[in-house]
């Protein structure tokens, strides 16, 4: 009985085998990122001037892979087999772990060796996971029934927030109490658990059969951004991606100035609000299979983006604790809505053999979008925090909030729009026909 429910819950052994990969190797990536900024901050840089300079260094190293590896990848993968190539990502990642911590050991470095280490190891670890991802997304597509796809989307997101919460919680934690190299060593483990549980998938193709015939590679690489901008639905869905990428970029900065400044909390109150986000999101995934047999997933991700767009903009006109708490804790479900939905759209629409090059796409549009508008949010702020022209009560930081909300709440409005005439459009063909 057990047994059952077990293989009902996860779909299959293979989604299983898929689901615990994922969850171990971004525990391996989130927990790396938490303990990094706080070992510059607390300890390797701690009053060095120079130490924002530092942290913008493994930021970009984490980054960088996003926008000129990922395009790259995902069209060599649509031509590979990849469970090989899953493993051999996870490989890079714990090799370069091994090196990095041996050098910690015994190469005694100076801080600022450190810091370019660890930016080294950040873009290793970026750029394998460029490889890693979209070849997931490659096997997901064949090894999850049509029918339960957003489930299993849904059930990824959940690991994936929770696995967000606990080593965002866990890396500060081990840091104070055992070192930063004690993270590293978790994060070994993770991945090495993670190619284990790919190893163990069986059934599988070695090669995803295309439905067209095979290109020259950058023949293939074009082809993918040709399909991305001409398919209505994709285009769609990229479209989404560049509109929560300007979200992203805009959010990331200010609101700790919006927190902490606009509605006066202190840093634990700060930190038990933002806490609301990734718990929306985990409670988001319990009914994404309940919405998903009532809506098209397509009307679904367009409209979880409208919403996000609402929420935010509640949540930046919102003042005091609750409120705040309340509204960002309704963002933290819209997204993890959209982000769940989106999946199967993709993998609907989608045609055998250009999966990892569409997929590969998302990464580099989410990190341009967010790039682009984090530097034109923090050169408008720089000016100072209260423009001259507004209330008191609505400053700078609640007025670029509120931008970004609105940029959300309407571009999702467009895209459900345009959804809607392409689906009313379809609909008079089939009846003249």
């Amino acid at each position: 009985m057990k047994t059952v429910m077990l293989r009902t819950f996860f779909i299959n052994r293979n989604f299983l085998l898929l689901w615990l990969g994922q969850a171990l190797s971004s525990f391996g990536e989130f927990l790396v990122n938490a303990v990094v900024t706080v070992w510059l901050v607390s300890d390797l840089l701690a009053g060095d001037p120079q130490l924002p300079q530092a942290i913008g260094l493994t930021v970009a190293a984490a980054t960088l892979p996003r926008i000129f590896i990922a395009p790259l990848a995902g069209a060599w993968i649509d031509s590979a087999r990849p469970v090989r190539v899953m493993v051999i990502a996870d490989a890079v990642r714990i090799f370069a772990s091994l090196l990095f911590m041996a050098a910690y050991e015994w190469a005694n470095l100076t801080p600022w060796q450190m810091l370019c280490g660890v930016s080294l190891l950040l873009l290793i670890n970026a750029t394998a996971a460029q490889f890693f991802n979209p070849a997931r997304a490659c096997i997901m597509q064949i090894a999850i029934p049509e029918e339960r796809r957003i489930e299993a989307c849904a059930k990824a997101m959940f690991s994936l927030s929770g696995v967000g919460i606990l080593s965002s919680a866990l890396g500060p934690l081990l840091f104070a109490w055992v070192g930063a190299m004690s993270a590293f060593v978790l994060v070994t483990l993770g991945l090495a658990g993670s190619a284990f549980c790919v190893l163990r998938t069986t059934g599988l193709a070695a090669r995803i059969e295309p439905s067209v015939p095979s290109e020259p590679y950058w023949q293939a690489l074009a082809s993918g951004v040709r399909l991305a901008w001409s398919h209505r639905t994709i285009r769609l869905m990229m479209l989404g991606t560049a509109l929560y990428g300007i979200s992203l970029g805009i959010n990331n900065p200010v609101l700790p100035l919006f927190g902490m400044q606009t509605l006066a909390l202190e840093p634990s109150a700060y930190g038990v609000l933002m806490a609301a986000f990734p718990l929306g999101g985990l409670s988001a995934t319990l009914l994404s299979t309940w919405l998903s047999r009532r809506l098209r997933a397509e009307t679904l991700t367009c409209g979880a983006l409208f919403l996000l767009g609402l929420a935010n903009l509640a949540f930046a006109l919102s003042s005091g604790y609750y409120v705040p708490m309340l509204t960002l804790y309704l963002s933290g479900m819209c997204l993890a809505t959209y982000a769940v939905a989106q999946g199967p759209v993709l993998q609907m629409h989608v045609p055998a053999g250009y999966m990892g090059r569409i997929s590969s796409l998302s990464n580099p549009v989410l990190s341009i979008a967010s790039v682009l508008a984090t530097a034109g949010v923090t050169a408008a702020l720089s000016n100072g925090e209260a423009a001259p022209w507004l209330p008191s009560e609505f400053n700078a930081n609640r007025l670029a909030l509120s931008v970004s909300a609105i940029i959300v709440l309407v571009g999702g409005a467009l895209m459900l729009y345009s959804l809607r005439r392409s689906a009313s459009t379809i609909e008079t063909v089939e009846a003249t026909h």
